[in-house]
């Protein structure tokens, strides 16, 4: 676990640009969420939307979206692949994308078809303070 300015971030995950996480389970299964940061810096979240299981996307696609007061956006895919689970529960209690956002705040679990070639080019292990830390300066 590595904290970065009062951020959790798990060096085990696969972190894109837009603060979303990605952790191969055993079962070659990828869960993901939004990290510490990316929950917290769009002010209170208001709405999800969330894709339904068996839906396809590539890698680096929008498959859902987020809402605040202050921001709306899409999530965006870290491996192409077939949703196999959406976690519901964060639908009636987005606290828990703040709360536990490594934990019980997980979005999707993903069935990935090109995982190896997907990882590499997101930001994990030693490469995660140098980018977060980058990343923080430049929002200022």
């Amino acid at each position: 676990m590595v904290e970065i300015e009062g951020y959790e971030m798990p060096d085990e995950l696969y972190y894109t640009k837009d603060h979303t996480w990605a952790r191969v389970e055993d079962d070659g299964t990828v869960t993901m969420g939004i990290d510490a940061f990316g929950g917290t810096a769009v002010g209170e979240i208001e709405f999800i939307d969330l894709p339904l299981e068996d839906d396809e996307f590539k890698a680096e696609e929008a498959f859902g979206s987020m809402e605040s007061a202050k921001w709306v956006g899409g999530l965006i895919m870290l491996t192409s692949g077939k949703i196999i689970e959406v976690n519901s529960e964060i639908e009636d209690n987005l606290e828990l994308l703040v709360d536990d956002p490594y934990g019980e705040g997980w979005m999707v679990k993903v069935e990935p078809s090109n995982l190896e070639a997907d990882l590499a080019g997101l930001y994990h292990g030693d490469g995660l303070v140098e980018w977060f830390t980058k990343d923080l300066e430049e929002r200022g």
